[in-house]
């Protein structure tokens, strides 16, 4: 009888059953192979998704952080421009100097640039000096004190400061304002 076996397959005793068998794992295989090729490419895509949701919620942090940061901006701004105003003279004074406080105080956490900080305390106080004199200069009209000149040189001065630092301030904000090109560390573009 000659031989029919290459190996360990006897072809000469293989029938139809084992025939079968072998297809049916073999076919078991390339199922198991082209589900798990499936199953790794809907991996790839939710992969893909989630980085998507990571990329749009940092943006969303980063727009939430531009809009404090503005609005902080934008109070120091009416704060600067109304310096010299006291509430007897203007009513929403209190409001505009607690306002300015509350950023002052945030802005320290706020802005990666730590001479915005600094500048608003440095606002704050020429703010409550400001306020003082016109308080004091309304008082001697008011009681017919004495009125002290470098006291009412000062209160002339105010307004011009007013000017001049709002023409400055866009500058002292600008490197955490700025969305053009790379901004304060950590919010800038993803690579």
């Amino acid at each position: 009888m000659a031989e029919c076996g290459l190996g360990i397959v006897h072809w000469c005793s293989f029938d139809w059953q084992s025939f079968s068998t072998l297809a049916t794992g073999f076919a078991a295989v390339v199922g198991a192979v082209c589900v798990g090729m499936k199953q790794a490419g809907i991996s790839r895509k939710q992969t893909d998704i989630l980085d998507r949701q990571v990329e749009l919620e940092e943006a969303k942090l980063r727009a939430d952080l531009f809009e404090r940061r503005m609005e902080t901006y934008e109070v120091a701004a009416d704060f600067v421009f109304h310096i010299s105003s006291i509430p007897e003279t203007d009513p929403k004074a209190e409001e505009r100097i607690q306002r300015f406080a509350q950023k002052m105080r945030e802005s320290q956490f706020l802005f990666s640039d730590k001479n915005v900080y600094k500048n608003m305390k440095e606002f704050w106080e020429k703010g409550n000096k400001a306020r003082a004199d016109k308080e004091f200069e309304f008082l001697d009209d008011k009681f017919g004190g004495d009125h002290d000149q470098d006291r009412f040189e000062r209160i002339l001065k105010y307004p011009i400061w007013s000017l001049e630092t709002l023409d400055a301030l866009a500058d002292i904000f600008r490197k955490d304002l700025s969305i053009l090109g790379a901004t304060a560390a950590g919010s800038g573009p993803r690579t």
